[in-house]
Parts: structure tokens; C-alpha cells; sequence
């Protein structure tokens, strides 16, 4: 099978609305490269940055951008999620947009894509594979509540309510906690631990 070939197969399988990295196909670079350019340019894929393309539904005008966030998180891999700003929306504690989106990264942050601002953090995130809201509220528990408009209260209600739903593992989050050597972010995780047994 040609090098056009396998590549037009691969991004083919991609559904819609994912990330497509050339380094995943097992062809020489060059000639992976130069098809990736030609499905470019018929429109069939957006180039994110070097090495990264994006299958986003086309329409007349092309192929929508994903958003910076997105793009930061695959950029940044497993255990990645928003922080600052980004983690305190991301929970709905505050109704305020970020002008830039804040991606906390499991260990060393690679270059960061345009709009997006990375952050280091403990590469245990990673190894857990914490997920996007997980990473928001170990965040929100290191600032505080510095980036919300809301209070402890509601905190502690917005955390029941997405541990109600299986959207946050509040026993993998206390490991984590753990192990962030951050003592704000384990004083404040005890105290909503009794705030949200009580």
C-alpha cells in the first residue's frame, strides 16, 4: 500500500471533530507529510501546528478551528486539565471567560499552541490518568478560590453533584491530593471532605 494511501485510510476511520497526529502512521515522514499537506488542501483537514491536524466538519467557508482548550489538551496529554480561570469555569464557579485558556500538564509542558498557557504540575496526574474535571477541582483547591465568584458552599455542592454523576472520582482526587506537596490544596481537600460527608 502507498505511503497516500495509508494516510487517506487512516484520517478516513478518524470520526469528526478529532485530532489526527502524523507521528501515529508507521510510513517514511516525508511522504506522510506531503499527504497531510494535500488533504489540507482540499479541505479535508485544518493544520493545527507542526505535526497535528484536525478533522473538523467542513463547511463552504472550510473547516471551523477546535478551540484553544481542545487544543491544548491534546498538545498536552493524559492528566492534562484547565487551570486558574479555566478550572474555576470548567466547574461553574465563575461566569467569567478567560481571555487565555490555562492547561495544567502532567509533568514538563511541551511549547504551548497559540492561546493556550501551560502550567507544570505533578507528573502522578499522568500515571492516574485524572480527568479534565478532576484536574479543575485539584486546581481549584491550590488557588483557592481566588478565580471563582462562588463560595465553599457552593463548591461542595458543585463536587457532589458531578461525583453523583460519575464525572469526578473523589477517592482518586484524595490520592492525588496526596501527592501535589501543596499544603493549601490538602487543608482545603480536608475540609471539603467533611463538608461534603456531613
Amino acid at each position: 500500500m502507498s505511503t497516500a494511501r495509508l494516510v487517506r485510510d487512516h484520517v478516513a476511520r478518524m470520526p469528526e471533530r478529532s485530532f489526527v497526529f502524523s507521528s501515529e502512521l508507521q510510513a517514511p515522514p516525508h511522504a506522510v507529510d506531503c499527504e497531510f499537506a494535500r488533504l489540507v488542501d482540499r479541505n479535508e483537514l485544518l493544520r493545527v501546528r507542526k505535526g497535528l491536524y484536525w478533522k473538523g466538519p467542513r463547511t463552504r467557508a472550510g473547516i471551523p478551528a477546535p478551540r484553544p482548550m481542545q487544543v491544548g489538551l491534546e498538545v498536552a496529554g493524559d492528566g492534562a486539565g484547565p487551570a486558574e480561570f479555566s478550572a474555576a469555569a470548567a466547574l461553574g464557579l465563575t461566569s467569567q471567560v478567560p481571555s487565555v485558556d490555562v492547561v495544567a500538564v502532567a509533568g514538563r509542558p511541551p511549547t504551548p499552541p497559540q492561546g493556550v498557557q501551560f502550567v507544570s504540575r505533578s507528573v502522578e496526574r499522568r500515571i492516574r490518568k485524572l480527568r479534565f474535571l478532576e484536574v479543575a477541582v485539584i486546581e481549584v483547591l491550590r488557588d483557592g478560590l481566588r478565580f471563582a465568584e462562588a463560595d465553599w458552599e457552593s463548591a461542595v455542592a458543585a463536587l457532589a453533584q458531578l461525583a453523583a454523576k460519575g464525572e469526578i472520582r473523589l477517592p482518586t482526587i484524595a490520592e492525588q491530593i496526596h501527592d501535589e506537596h501543596h499544603a493549601d490544596a490538602r487543608a482545603r481537600w480536608q475540609r471539603l471532605e467533611e463538608l461534603l460527608q456531613a
